[in-house]
């Protein structure tokens, strides 16, 4: 059953299915390239447009391993243009609940830098 034009669904798209199979320095493109196949099959898009979080989430943890399984929300439009007429595009990007976390761990990342940087400066103080 295809997604109507319009409409918001949850997939989780099965990375692990091309990791087995393509060498370990190719991975995480190779990935990004596995979700845009895998939207356009699924929701019947002819383009598809990927979020830079949904992005930086498959090269997270660098281009060896990306994530075996990924939760992304896709919106279905149908969009004019130019040369094709009416288009059905595909918007993906993060859950909310996965955006949560991106934040959350970038504002923990500060905080550890905030807490590092007043620590090294008493011990100059003292030193001179």
């Amino acid at each position: 059953m295809a997604i109507k034009v319009g409409d918001e669904v949850i997939f989780t798209v099965p990375i692990r299915k091309i990791k087995k199979i393509v060498p370990r320095w190719k991975r995480a493109p190779r990935a990004a390239r596995f979700v845009r196949e895998f939207i356009a099959r699924h929701a019947k898009a002819e383009e598809v447009i990927i979020a830079p979080e949904v992005n930086e989430k498959i090269w997270e943890r660098g281009i060896e391993k990306p994530p075996s399984k990924l939760r992304v929300k896709v919106k279905v439009v149908e969009e004019e243009v130019e040369g094709k007429g009416k288009v059905r595009v595909a918007y993906v990007e993060l859950p909310p609940e996965a955006k949560k976390t991106v934040k959350e761990e970038k504002k923990a990342e500060e905080k550890k830098e905030e807490e590092k940087k007043p620590e090294e400066q008493p011990k100059e103080e003292a030193e001179s």
